[in-house]
This record gives C-alpha cells, sequence and structure tokens, in this order.
C-alpha cells in the first residue's frame, strides 16, 4: 500500500517530457526482486493495477507529452516487463499492457501525421462519376483534381514529413527507444493513404493518366532519408 500511495502522489514537471514513470520501473524492479510465492499472487495484481491507473491518470494530466505518447511508452514498458519475468497470474495484464500500447501507438500516428493529403479529400473532386455525368462536369473535375495534385509536389511532402519527424522526437523519451517504430508506422499509414487517393483516381477517372506528382518508391526514400539524417 505504500507504494501505491507513492504512485498517487508522483509529481510530473510541467516543462519537461515524461517518459517512463518512475513506479512503472519501481514495478520492475519489485517484480524482479520478489520471491515467487503464491501467497504474492494477489499483491502482484494490486500493484499492477494500480500502475495501469496511475499511468492513466498521468497521461490524463500530462501538458508537456501528449497522452497517447505517455500510454504507448509506459505500456510498451510494462508489456515488455510482464514478457520477460513470465508471471503467470498477471498473463491477462501483460495482454491488455500489449493492447493499449498498440492502439495507443496508432492513435498517436494517425493523430501526428494527420491526413497529409487532405486537399484531396474534397468529395467533389470524386464524385462518383457515371455515364450520366457530363462531359463539361467531368472536364471541370479533371482539371479541379490536376490543380489540386500539383498542391503536393514531392519536395512539400519530404520538407512536411521532416518537420513532422523532428516533432514525433521531440515527443518520445529515449529510453524506451520507440521512434523507429514510430516513423515506421507512420509510413506505413502515409502509403495506405496515398493508396486510397491512387485507387479513387483511377475509378473516377479511368484512362485520364492522371497520377500523384509522387510515387510511393519516392515516399519510401523520403522516410528513410530523414530517419537517417536525425
Amino acid at each position: 500500500s505504500g507504494q501505491i500511495r507513492q504512485m498517487e502522489e508522483v509529481k510530473i514537471s510541467k516543462k519537461s517530457k515524461v517518459g517512463i514513470l518512475p513506479f512503472v520501473t519501481g514495478f520492475e524492479e519489485f517484480a524482479k526482486n520478489a520471491e515467487r510465492r503464491g501467497d504474492l499472487d494477489k499483491a502482484y495484481i494490486k500493484l499492477i493495477r494500480a500502475v495501469f491507473n496511475n499511468v492513466e491518470k498521468v497521461a490524463n494530466e500530462s501538458q508537456k507529452t501528449p497522452r497517447d505518447v505517455v500510454m504507448m511508452e509506459n505500456f510498451h514498458h510494462i508489456f515488455s516487463t510482464l514478457s520477460s519475468l513470465k508471471i503467470s497470474c498477471l498473463e491477462a495484464e501483460r495482454k491488455d499492457a500489449k493492447l493499449k500500447y498498440t492502439d495507443h501507438l496508432q492513435s498517436y500516428v494517425i493523430n501526428s501525421l494527420g491526413q497529409p493529403l487532405e486537399k484531396l479529400n474534397v468529395s467533389q473532386i470524386f464524385m462518383e462519376t457515371r455515364i450520366e455525368h457530363s462531359g463539361y462536369q467531368l472536364a471541370f473535375n479533371k482539371q479541379e483534381l490536376r490543380k489540386v495534385i500539383k498542391e503536393y509536389p514531392g519536395k512539400e511532402v519530404k520538407k512536411g514529413l521532416d518537420n513532422l519527424y523532428k516533432k514525433v522526437d521531440k515527443h518520445l523519451c529515449e529510453e524506451e527507444n520507440l521512434l523507429q517504430v514510430v516513423w515506421h508506422s507512420m509510413q506505413d499509414e502515409f502509403i495506405r493513404q496515398y493508396k486510397h487517393f491512387e485507387g479513387l483516381i483511377n475509378r473516377c477517372y479511368p484512362g485520364s493518366g492522371i497520377t500523384m506528382e509522387f510515387t510511393i518508391q519516392d515516399m519510401l526514400e523520403y522516410f528513410s532519408s530523414i530517419a537517417q539524417s536525425h
């Protein structure tokens, strides 16, 4: 109960990033050094639940570090700890920690990346074109589409990604080493959005020859060179 009280009293600096919380590493130390006895099972469960609740509490109160990052980093650490210690009574909590980590990783990726091609999301450009649509209307839409695509030259996309990398680097802590995992997930999400728009162009404007100003290969090169240059 002393450990639980300490968790509840943890104060987080408003000026520095949160990183791995002291009571998360404290639980790891306790679990590594404790004897494996049946009567400890209840103590483990009570303690890990308090750890979960307090990670969430700190994440909700954090001002400097985004909530998703606090959750992602700390639940990744808890998942790794429980995976290496193999405490059978905490198997459900191990799975839960993994789920929380992956959910918040995905949420952070989507919220940070946003819609890098958001101007293409204009519904009038991608009207489902049917035979009855007049040639004039289609010609207008093609023109409109070409204009919007020109707003996404590869150079601008790369510049936006470089700024994004710097922002992510500021949010994440070094000790959990998740920067490359996050960056790779962002690459996957960007490719997914790119393919979505490519599919819409092919479906709505078959045979028009309209393509994006950069390819998936270019995009992979942007992501890779940005990661290597920092």
